[in-house]
């Protein structure tokens, strides 16, 4: 693929962040969004108003049947992940999709083993390793300006009001700690050996609503990560969409031998007090400007798309750490009925 060849895509989900997705493709140059599919079919008619040119499907199997794409963004339901990359795969047509890869380490192998047979790039997306804010922490880790690294601790508290609308579908290792995981993974580079974990149910549902976990790295880090789906109304908002409003309270603060970092969602810069709300903007990973949307979301997308058009391999993110996350979050599970689980 030339380097000014138009990169053709579908994308499989319009929830909140297929949407979000959606935004980057149709402003991003050298992107030609072709295709989407939904099984809300009023979300796909909303968007082909606003992009006559789309094609709409119901299923990603009619999308991949009937659009010419180079690559597909799956922002799915996470049950439905490793079935559609692979469907993908099997068609010649690269795969982006977000986290979780699979809901289980094994199916996230069988994706990963059918990307490296067919040769195509294969992405996950954790969005915060293309933010600026734990760029940077990387590489003061990197350099050795924190020391030895003794331990880092996460947190990751989402609106109560959310809670409903995934309390069924996914537990929260898969859904939320997924991300502070990867990020422990990245920023240690060291396996993890040995899980203990705690979680509590109050709502009732499938999944439980609370989860803390103690990590054990090969390097003698440790890393604790909460999860939890308890943030009142009230709380300042730093998630406003025309359909979502509320907060994500995430944390992570390390400490190291000569010295510590922190970095808090809801210390932006940005906010806003007025009679009727109060809002702490979210502007790192997907803020809109100019009716598109920009911030670490862009740069994970557009680090996909360059992959795709000069084959390139992986190099920001890690499909053997994505795999290494889901592993670690069985073992957050099993861990959580009262033994500590130990990792090869």
């Amino acid at each position: 693929m030339g380097a000014s060849q138009q990169v053709r895509v579908g994308l499989a989900g319009l929830g909140r962040f297929g949407k979000l997705h959606a935004s980057v493709l149709t402003s991003m140059p050298g992107v030609d969004l072709v295709a989407v599919c939904d099984p809300a079919q009023e979300e796909v008619a909303t968007l082909q108003a606003q992009h006559p040119q789309l094609q709409g499907f119901a299923e990603v199997e009619e999308l991949l049947a009937n659009a010419a794409i180079d690559a597909l963004f799956i922002v799915s339901p996470e049950p439905l992940h490793a079935q559609q990359a692979l469907a993908a795969l099997d068609r010649g047509v690269a795969v982006f999709v977000e986290k979780p890869l699979a809901l289980t380490a094994v199916e996230a192998e069988a994706v990963a083993r059918k990307a490296d047979l067919v040769g195509l790039p294969l992405q996950v997306g954790f969005v915060l390793r293309f933010d600026v804010q734990h760029a940077l922490l990387k590489a003061e880790i990197a350099g050795g300006g924190l020391g030895e690294i003794v331990s880092i601790r996460t947190k990751r508290n989402c609106s109560r009001a959310w809670f409903p609308n995934f309390g069924d579908r996914a537990h929260p290792v898969q859904e939320t700690s997924i991300h502070d995981i990867d990020l422990l993974l990245w920023l240690l580079e060291s396996p993890v050996r040995r899980v203990q974990a705690i979680e509590r149910n109050r709502a009732g549902m499938t999944y439980p609503d609370g989860s803390w976990a103690l990590l054990e790295f090969a390097n003698g880090a440790v890393g604790i990560v909460e999860s939890s789906w308890f943030v009142p109304d009230g709380a300042p908002a730093n998630v406003v969409t025309p359909t979502w409003r509320g907060t994500i309270d995430a944390e992570i603060e390390v400490i190291g031998t000569r010295g510590s970092s922190r970095i808090r969602l809801l210390d932006g810069p940005l906010s806003f007090w007025t009679a009727t709300y109060d809002a702490v903007p979210e502007t790192g990973l997907w803020p809109e400007l100019a009716g598109a949307v920009v911030g670490a979301l862009r740069a994970e997308d557009a680090h996909f798309i360059e992959r795709v058009r000069h084959k390139l391999p992986e190099s920001t993110t890690s499909v053997a750490d994505a795999i290494a996350g889901l592993r670690i979050g069985e073992a957050i599970v099993a861990a959580s009925s009262g033994n500590a689980v130990h990792l090869a």
